[in-house]
């Protein structure tokens, strides 16, 4: 066998093997729905956080499994237009932000797009609009969780880095109120060692339209914070409730069972489309007061309501959707399984004098099988699900109900698109699906869809 024809035939078993801190030269051709680039190496898909479509740059292998691998970016070759400065510092560290390197309008557009590609794979006929952005897409967000650690004789407070529990310190959050971000630095620079034993958060929620405060210390044992909440009071009247919630478990879930109410009350009121809302601490709301109005605008909107219907709402936390819905139709029945938001909710009907909504503390599966069985004649189903959806059975009690109209509000479109397949299987059909960008600087989206029986 002559050297050329050896050399080919080795050749031609020759297997492509990458390996890690391997460095290379790519083109991104593609980006994930993660804000992560996409690249090939021969027939290998890389995954390169943060590289933008059309970037060229050095990357180095960090992870290799059997079809895929990670890189990391090394040095930029060539840049995209979109590509801006990250306006916060531990951009790159914390895992709180994906797309603060990326100008708004190409956020806005980069999310449609990934929402319409992934809903054509699977569903057809349904149109995807354009999403609906902020003016001002910094400094949005009612609501932070903090996480607290002590190491080396020192307290740690910032964010989690992402897929990790390392605690990446920072002083300031681009995203967070700026009433949060005071609060939280107050905080950073007054609590105590004694104070921080134990400790697992610190929750801070600011209303966006009373100004009202409430702090939540979450551990695992009740420390003295008399002093550290003396001087948050001096310094931010606006303060109306502070909390230590006890939680000993050893899992990620952040709220405990037990809490003790150490200054003012339990809860805080805020404003939502003219309604005054009760917020206790463990109650779902919105983590953005300015794009909820919109996004609940853009519900009623959808549901075309009248004075002549009986609509139910599904997971309503502290009833700001049925209460918004309730001055266009005839009645509103609210169902959420946290006893607290029931409470609220009722509270919240009382305080505005709404008299057609009521709110039943009860699993909102269970609630929809029992309404079907009494045939009861509803119009339209608001349903606000967690990011886990709706489960199969769920769906078809809701569609057992026979409402003419559901208006599903989604803020993870993988278990939307289940769930729109699961709702076509009952005999509902998707209409539009109007994406509005509830997390701005980030990968999530919320979702106001129109579905209507066929």
């Amino acid at each position: 066998m002559s050297i050329r024809i050896a050399l080919f035939i080795k050749l031609s078993y020759y297997t492509f093997v990458m390996k890690k801190n391997e460095e290379y030269v790519v083109t991104c051709i593609d980006e994930t729905n993660q804000a992560a680039g996409i690249v090939k190496i021969d027939d290998m898909v890389v995954f390169v956080p943060g590289l933008l479509k059309g970037e060229k740059a050095n990357i180095r292998i960090l992870k290799v499994q059997k079809s895929y691998a990670f890189g990391k970016i090394m040095q930029f070759l060539e840049t995209s237009q979109d590509r801006i400065e990250p306006a916060c510092k531990v951009f790159n560290k914390c895992g709180g932000c994906q797309y603060q390197h990326i100008d708004y309008k190409a956020q806005l557009k980069r999310k449609r797009d990934h929402l319409e590609n992934r809903v054509l794979k699977r569903l057809e006929d349904v149109e995807v609009r354009d999403v609906l952005g902020m003016e001002h897409p910094f400094y949005y967000r009612n609501k932070a969780q903090f996480p607290v650690q002590i190491k080396d004789g020192k307290i740690l407070m910032g964010f989690y880095r992402l897929h990790s529990n390392d605690i990446v310190c920072c002083d300031h959050c681009m995203i967070q109120s700026k009433k949060i971000n005071e609060l939280y630095k107050f905080i950073q620079e007054h609590i105590t060692l004694a104070m921080a034993q134990g400790l697992r958060h610190i929750l801070m929620r600011h209303a966006y339209k009373t100004n009202e405060c409430q702090i939540v210390f979450i551990g695992s044992k009740r420390n003295n914070f008399d002093d550290l909440i003396r001087k948050l009071i001096q310094k931010f009247p606006d303060i109306q409730s502070v909390v230590f919630n006890l939680n000993t478990r050893k899992d990620n879930v952040i709220l405990g069972k037990d809490y003790e109410v150490l200054y003012g009350r339990e809860f805080i009121y805020e404003s939502c489309l003219s309604n005054k809302v009760k917020l206790h601490f463990k109650s779902f709301y919105q983590v953005n007061p300015v794009q909820m109005k919109v996004l609940y605008e853009q519900a009623i909107k959808a549901a075309d309501l009248n004075k002549d219907m009986r609509c139910i709402e599904l997971y309503s936390g502290v009833g700001t959707i049925g209460m918004a819905v309730s001055k266009y139709v005839k009645e509103v029945i609210g169902v959420e399984i946290v006893q607290e938001a029931v409470r609220n909710a009722k509270e919240n009907c009382r305080i505005n004098q709404i008299e057609n909504c009521r709110y039943i503390c009860q699993d909102a599966t269970e609630f929809a099988r029992k309404c079907a069985q009494k045939e009861e004649q509803i119009d339209v189903v608001f349903v606000d699900p967690p990011r886990k959806g709706m489960t199969p059975q769920g769906i078809e009690d809701i569609s057992t109900i026979q409402p003419e109209k559901i208006v599903y509000i989604s803020c993870n479109p993988e278990t939307l698109i289940r769930d729109l397949i699961l709702f076509k299987e009952q005999g509902y059909s998707c209409k539009f699906i109007q994406p509005v960008d509830m997390f701005c600087q980030t990968t999530g989206l919320e979702c106001v869809v129109l579905i209507e029986r066929v």
